[in-house]
């Protein structure tokens, strides 16, 4: 099937090239000259389709030489370069047969109709579970308005649209805003699971192949979306609306606002995927740290006679699954996208397995030890990715640790000090140990925690003073 697909691609091209040195030597463009023109293209239409349908479309990149002829550092799809001929060979034939330019963008936007919807509907079958209208979870949170408002806002994400004539050195917040903005990440997409349900395997993406998949797909149809964005600025310019006049030695025709504004729409349709299939990776990280984090509390003993050298079990899956994840997406994403994906990681678990302090009915010394070792686990797999500290999980680590003193040390720490946490994290905290040393009444942990809320209330009244 392929060596028949090169032979009809070439024959085709073969008379593309012939009606071009015709329409040279002719004066004048008759209709029955276009629809010679229509037919042959109808066939180089038709064969590149079944190239991108009969194959898979978001499976087969391009070879290392396509690849380095592109111009690009990571690998495209074999589908999308053949779709991007396609649209070239078309635009040649708009220079040369101006009359009949409306036409032939016409064409254009067919073919890119039918690529977007052949796209769309392997990202469903990507994303969606089985049969049914269910996606998985990341999937969902990256069509939610609110979400995705949320992330675009963010200066990871803002950075990545920052052309490279701007300065990407200029921090766009302090180290400070981040931090609250990465506080409110963590906290909207641990609000958006279930406090109670451990996460269902089928509602994430466990093939990382599949992740491999999506990353090309975003690179790809970025790097479509732009070839296109330009072809539209110049048609823009040879618009009868238009008073730019750039680029006029293309020989580009005067087309409809209609054609233009249908194409602009395509373009628009397909950056919208691009972004779609990134933001998506950066969400179905997190939700697999939820996935493998929130048993570890819920269904592991931290109350144990013996001293387990070894994390959890569920830890060490996850750092297994970060790595392999790593291991796709450092190939198929370019370094600033990559970043982006793993980025602020280490706060999110940070963040879930504080929170999860509310789910283990008793901790001793050794359930500490291995809570800390969970996060250096993590810590030191984070810190290979993202070749960066992971400070963030020290602060949960020393949090754990604050559990080998008494309330009333942990409460002469915080007046000593300063709170290095919120009081609902201390509360959690003094609750925890009241139920890991039954002496201590209820009425006992009353007293604490009153007396935990005037020491908190002293020491932000002196600070904010």
């Amino acid at each position: 099937m392929q060596f028949w697909f090169f032979q009809s691609t070439v024959t085709v091209d073969r008379n593309i090239r012939k009606l071009q040195e015709l329409m040279q030597s002719l004066p004048t463009y008759g209709d029955q000259f276009l629809n010679m023109i229509c037919n042959i293209l109808k066939e180089y239409r038709d064969t590149c389709n079944s190239a991108y349908r009969g194959f898979d479309a978001l499976r087969h990149v391009v070879d290392h030489k396509t690849q380095k002829d592109l111009g690009v550092t990571r690998p495209l799809l074999t589908s999308t370069v053949t779709v991007d001929r396609n649209i070239r060979k078309l635009q040649e034939l708009m220079q040369s047969l101006p009359t009949y330019g409306d036409q032939f963008l016409n064409m254009i936007c067919n073919i890119l109709k039918e690529y977007r919807d052949t796209c769309n509907s392997a990202y469903r079958g990507i994303v969606q579970i089985e049969s049914d209208e269910k996606r998985v979870i990341s999937a969902t949170w990256a069509k939610d308005e609110d979400i995705s408002r949320f992330l675009r806002s963010l200066p990871s994400w803002r950075s990545l649209q920052m052309s490279e004539r701007q300065d990407l050195s200029k921090k766009l917040c302090s180290e400070e805003e981040i931090r609250t903005l990465n506080s409110k990440e963590a906290l909207i997409l641990i609000s958006n699971l279930s406090s109670e349900a451990i996460i269902p395997q089928q509602e994430i993406i466990t093939d990382v192949t599949q992740m491999r998949t999506i990353a090309n797909v975003h690179e790809s149809l970025e790097w479509f979306a732009g070839r296109l964005r330009q072809f539209c600025e110049l048609l823009s310019a040879r618009s009868p609306n238009s008073m730019n006049s750039i680029e006029l030695s293309t020989r580009y025709p005067p087309v409809s606002d209609k054609s233009l504004e249908s194409l602009k729409m395509l373009v628009k349709d397909f950056q919208d995927l691009a972004e779609i299939c990134l933001l998506l990776l950066h969400l179905e990280v997190r939700v697999h740290c939820f996935y493998f984090l929130l048993p570890v509390a819920k269904q592991s003993n931290y109350a144990g006679p013996i001293d387990d050298l070894d994390p959890d079990s569920n830890v060490l899956k996850l750092n297994k699954d970060l790595s392999a994840m790593e291991e796709m997406l450092v190939q198929s994403l370019q370094p600033q996208k990559f970043k982006y994906i793993f980025e602020s990681l280490g706060f999110l678990v940070s963040s879930i397995l504080m929170s999860s302090i509310q789910y283990l009915k008793k901790i001793n010394e050794n359930g500490i030890k291995k809570m800390c070792r969970n996060l250096f686990a993590i810590q030191q797999n984070l810190t290979n990715i993202t070749m960066a500290r992971e400070t963030d999980l020290d602060h949960a680590r020393q949090y754990y640790e604050l559990l080998y003193m008494n309330p009333d040390d942990v409460l002469s720490l915080i007046v000593e000090k300063g709170p290095d946490y919120s009081y609902t994290e201390y509360v959690s905290l003094f609750q925890l140990y009241q139920k890991s040393h039954p002496h201590i009444k209820p009425a006992n942990l009353d007293t604490l925690l009153h007396k935990l809320e005037e020491v908190m209330n002293k020491t932000q009244n002196g600070s904010s003073a």
